[in-house]
């Protein structure tokens, strides 16, 4: 008697449901995990990755930029510097038909009888000529926060967050996973780049539009054939105005009041030098005869 009632005790145990915490009455459920969201530099790069066909004929560059916003939906901006060289965005050059091809390939391609390169930044796509590319993309401005981070992790999210080439020697194995320390704030990003490689005892050299990472004995050997660093593109020229602002000064032949040069408030006084007195007169000969 006593043997079949611990059986129907045990079989009364096993047999009972189990009640997990999340399931239990009044408990709050489980939050589900978040849904990893997409970086803006990741939606770009997939959008100029879509295949499709791109048929231009006779459009002007400001359309066919205008048709890509609208297909891709990220900005674009075109570098002032090329309105230097007499490209007006405005007229009827672009002619072309290309059919199942990358966005960006097929717009490399309208932009080649320009010149023209474009790529991806932290604001959009960029299009300027191949220098002008680099510099923008080398030259974004970064903060850099690290406190005992992995080189190549630091390194492979700046390149990503920036759209810019940055690789890294497959060589170096473990040491590019040195760990690295360095706090930086509003500096282009070649020269956090640099300097947290210098951190990490590595080597960086620039060949095109590649910031390349090794050793630096390999650094040292490839630097006479490289490009060195990219340096900032040139402003216009910024006068000290005072406080009252610039004066207008009329145009060369124009009115007064027509808009002319800026020039300072208060500008330099350039002393006068002293006049040289006239020289004397040469005393002239008697005439003949008189004594």
């Amino acid at each position: 008697m006593r043997s079949t009632l611990c059986r129907m005790f045990a079989v009364a145990v096993f047999a009972a449901p189990v009640v997990t915490p999340s399931l239990a009455r009044g408990a709050a459920p489980t939050p589900a995990a978040p849904a990893k969201t997409t970086s803006p530099m990741d939606a770009a790069r997939k959008a100029l990755d879509e295949v499709g066909d791109m048929n231009y004929q006779g459009k002007s560059l400001n359309e066919v930029i205008g048709d890509l916003k609208d297909r891709a939906k990220i900005g674009v901006t075109i570098d002032p510097a090329v309105y230097q060289f007499g490209l007006d965005p405005n007229q009827p050059t672009v002619t072309v038909t290309l059919k199942q091809v990358k966005l960006k390939d097929g717009l490399q391609q309208a932009l080649a009888p320009f010149n023209l390169k474009c790529g991806l930044t932290r604001d959009g796509l960029y299009i300027s000529t191949e220098e002008g590319l680099i510099t923008k993309q080398f030259r974004q401005r970064v903060n850099v926060n690290c406190d005992g981070i992995a080189f190549g992790t630091a390194v492979k999210q700046l390149s990503a967050d920036c759209g810019a080439n940055i690789v890294i020697d497959p060589r170096l194995k473990d040491k590019a996973n040195a760990a690295v320390t360095l706090k930086l704030d509003d500096v282009p990003l070649e020269t956090a780049i640099r300097l947290m490689a210098e951190v990490a005892d590595l080597g960086t050299v620039r060949m095109s539009n590649v910031l390349f990472v090794t050793t630096t004995e390999r650094a040292d050997k490839l630097r006479p054939n490289a490009d060195g660093p990219t340096q900032p593109a040139p402003g216009n020229p910024v006068f000290p105005f005072p406080a009252g602002g610039p004066v207008p000064l009329p145009a060369v032949g124009g009115a007064a009041g027509a808009p002319g040069v800026l020039l300072p408030a208060n500008p330099v006084v350039v002393p006068e030098l002293p006049v040289a007195p006239p020289p004397a007169p040469e005393k002239q000969p008697p005439a003949p005869g008189k004594p």
